[in-house]
């Protein structure tokens, strides 16, 4: 017992000079991988709003709006329909120098709406705004399920271009190996693309009767390793 308690102490303390006195010359670098995915799905938020005197009546009338696009959304194949919020506010009515009477009440329902079937989403945009909905954002992204796999693949060739940079190091040195201290890697997931302008292609196809052109466009995604390397201490000759 006496002899490990002894021993411990100068275990650690090698631990300790192998951190400050590494066995050779210790280098860090990166590398990186990226590809460039077309987006595939397609998030869309909108709201039901209600303004008027009687609670009863504004509250009829989002639920029937609301209930017709669900129903509508149901006709369509891989569509997912969720529900963000749902309030009813007074509306008051300031006077100088009087107490706010309240005039009425306002209702808003927000929805989102998520899709991989991009060719279908003009039709069924189409008949929920003419239902009554207001549209708020139209996001194009890469789904989850791509960016996973697109990760993956580009983790492994991230890794693969640090090693082939760190071998182009050791060779440069004139050393014939390498070790890998410290690895990390790093993803870029691709961004969400807000289409401000679609909102406003939408409203006027709207107006003429014919249904939006939209255009989904595409992303990039990027993974950057990170890491030291160690190679062995060469003596080079002083010139």
């Amino acid at each position: 017992m006496s002899v490990l308690l002894l021993l411990t102490p100068m275990l650690a303390q090698a631990q300790d000079d192998a951190e400050y006195f590494p066995e050779g010359t210790r280098i860090n670098l990166s590398a990186s991988a990226e590809m460039v995915l077309p987006n595939d799905e397609v998030i869309v938020s909108f709201r039901v709003e209600k303004q008027g005197k009687d609670a009863d009546a504004v509250r009829s009338y989002v639920n029937k709006v609301s209930g017709a696009i669900e129903q509508r959304l149901k006709q369509e194949a891989d569509v997912k329909l969720k529900t963000l919020s749902r309030n009813m506010q007074p509306v008051w009515k300031y006077v100088k120098n009087s107490p706010r009477v309240r005039v009425g009440w306002q209702m808003t329902q927000s929805g989102q709406i998520s899709t991989t079937n991009l060719k279908a989403v003009p039709k069924w945009l189409d008949a929920i705004e003419s239902a009554g909905a207001h549209l708020s954002n139209l996001n194009f992204r890469v789904s989850d399920a791509i960016s996973k796999q697109a990760m993956e693949s580009l983790r492994r060739q991230a890794i693969a271009n640090f090693r082939s940079k760190a071998a182009g190091m050791a060779k440069g040195l004139d050393a014939e190996s390498f070790r890998i201290i410290r690895l990390n890697t790093s993803g870029q997931a691709p961004q969400p693309r807000i289409y401000r302008a679609e909102m406003a292609m939408m409203a006027k196809a709207s107006a003429d009767n014919a249904q939006p052109a939209l255009s989904a466009g595409e992303n990039k995604i990027t993974v950057t390793v990170s890491g030291e390397i160690e190679v062995p201490f060469i003596d080079y000759p002083a010139k």
